[in-house]
């Protein structure tokens, strides 16, 4: 039995009632489980040294899943507790993940930040790049056909857990609520349709991003934006997060804080 941190975007599912799920993914670190409900579909259980998801479950033990336990391997949760084969899990205390909401302010210089990224990412697929371009043209339009069809697209474009259009996506939801901005309602319709799109946990990251919340390295570096500092060192902490999912979600931000920073100039009335 080990004792983890909750987070407290996913406690009511450690709180309430039990209930059956089952083990989607297992890493080095961490374990994924599928949990049926649609507005919180995924737990993840982790070791101290991994990305702390907003749905993680972070364990007070380095060791990672015991062996056994794989993809399709039953799991409850509820009551306090998280089994899964050999892995025992009960809650010992919570964790806030950082929500982004009004972090920046208007007039926040966007523009260096871009070039930043654009300097040291790493380069998107070909695929997954047409796709971000034309996404990044539909947010600065006002045709929500568009910009919904672009979401969409993005949605399980490229490979792995999380794939990079689903980052991309991730990082421009963050950005929209970082500038104190409402999401846009064709954003809001490609993500409630995340799950049927993309894997099960880049879905659940997708729907977190929708209310604000995001893995610490991104908020430290819209922090540091905020603040007026130099955005290279928190970058690089953010960059290191997984194989490519802290680049994309970087693209995803510059992207975002881009085309929200244009919309928003737009929209304000002349004073002249």
């Amino acid at each position: 039995m080990t004792t983890a941190l909750v987070s407290t975007a996913v406690a009511p599912l450690l709180a309430g009632p039990p209930r059956t799920g089952r083990v989607v993914a297992v890493t080095r670190h961490a374990l994924y489980v599928a949990t049926g409900v649609p507005e919180l579909p995924a737990l993840a259980v982790v070791t101290p040294d991994a990305v702390a998801v907003p749905c993680a479950l972070v364990t007070a033990e380095a060791a990672g899943p015991p062996a056994g336990v794989r993809a399709g391997t039953v799991a409850c949760f509820g009551a306090g507790r998280l089994t899964a084969g050999a892995l025992r899990v009960t809650a010992g205390g919570s964790w806030t993940p950082p929500s982004v909401q009004g972090l920046l302010h208007d007039g926040v210089r966007t523009a260096p930040f871009g070039k930043l990224v654009d300097a040291t990412a790493l380069p998107l697929l070909p695929d997954v790049a047409r796709r971000a371009a034309e996404f990044a043209a539909a947010l600065v339009t006002d045709d929500s056909s568009r910009l919904r069809a672009a979401a969409l697209a993005l949605l399980g474009a490229g490979p792995g857990l999380t794939p990079s259009g689903d980052d991309v996506l991730c990082g421009t939801l963050l950005a929209c609520h970082a500038l104190g901005r409402p999401v846009p309602g064709p954003l809001m319709a490609a993500a409630a349709l995340a799950e049927e799109r993309t894997p099960l946990v880049s879905a659940a990251l997708v729907l977190h991003a929708v209310r604000g919340e995001c893995v610490p390295q991104a908020a430290a570096l819209l922090r540091v934006l905020a603040a007026g500092h130099d955005t290279a060192p928190a970058l690089r902490g953010l960059l290191a997060v997984g194989h490519h999912s802290g680049s994309d979600l970087s693209r995803g931000l510059a992207l975002g804080l881009g085309a929200f920073t244009v919309r928003g100039t737009r929209s304000r009335p002349s004073h002249r």
